[in-house]
């Protein structure tokens, strides 16, 4: 059973995001993401993303949890949401953009260059992936959920391996510069 599957450590997390404001990412797309475009969200956890990207956005919501899942159902039922894990992105569908906030650190690299690959093959022609990613040096473990860190170098690099980076954002979540918003679309 992973991390996310079990209801307390999902409780915690929810606890741990209330009051979260992402408007500062939501707005960041919105400069390269038309309205009304196709979107799918790696990892929606709670579904505080969700709140907002379901107005401007054509969401699918997808977790690894089932716990996540079962929640996100309930509190957004109008948004459909398909289990998947962020590495081998089981599915047809094709999107406008790939959606991730802070969820992909918890990828060892080589799984990391596995999904932004497997991503690519999801996007639409002019499709674009956006993720956030805690900067840093190393990598911790917290009861078998992987926590990596990239320097804003590193992880440009690795995008850059699959995907034209169009824009970042650097921003802070809870210390100054701990977080990097990327934007970045299918190389010509």
């Amino acid at each position: 059973m992973s991390f996310y599957d079990k209801p307390e450590n999902v409780d915690k997390y929810i606890e741990m995001c209330e009051g979260y404001d992402g408007s500062n990412l939501h707005q960041f797309l919105a400069k390269h993401l038309k309205e009304e475009s196709s979107l799918l969200e790696l990892g929606c956890g709670s579904g505080n993303d969700i709140e907002v990207l379901k107005n401007n956005y054509k969401v699918i919501g997808s977790d690894n949890s089932a716990e996540f899942l079962n929640r996100c159902k309930l509190r957004h039922p109008e948004v459909t949401f398909i289990q998947l894990d962020a590495v081998d992105l089981q599915l047809e569908n094709k999107f406008d953009c790939v959606y991730s906030n802070k969820v992909l650190h918890h990828l060892s690299e080589n799984d990391l260059r596995s999904s932004l690959k497997r991503q690519l093959e999801l996007l639409n022609d002019s499709g674009i992936i956006a993720h956030s990613f805690w900067l840093g040096e190393g990598s911790d473990e917290m009861e078998g959920l992987l926590f990596k860190y990239y320097s804003k170098e590193q992880i440009v690099s690795i995008i850059s391996e699959y995907f034209h980076v169009i824009d970042s954002l650097d921003y802070q979540e809870f210390e100054d510069g701990d977080s990097i918003f990327i934007v970045a679309g299918k190389v010509a």
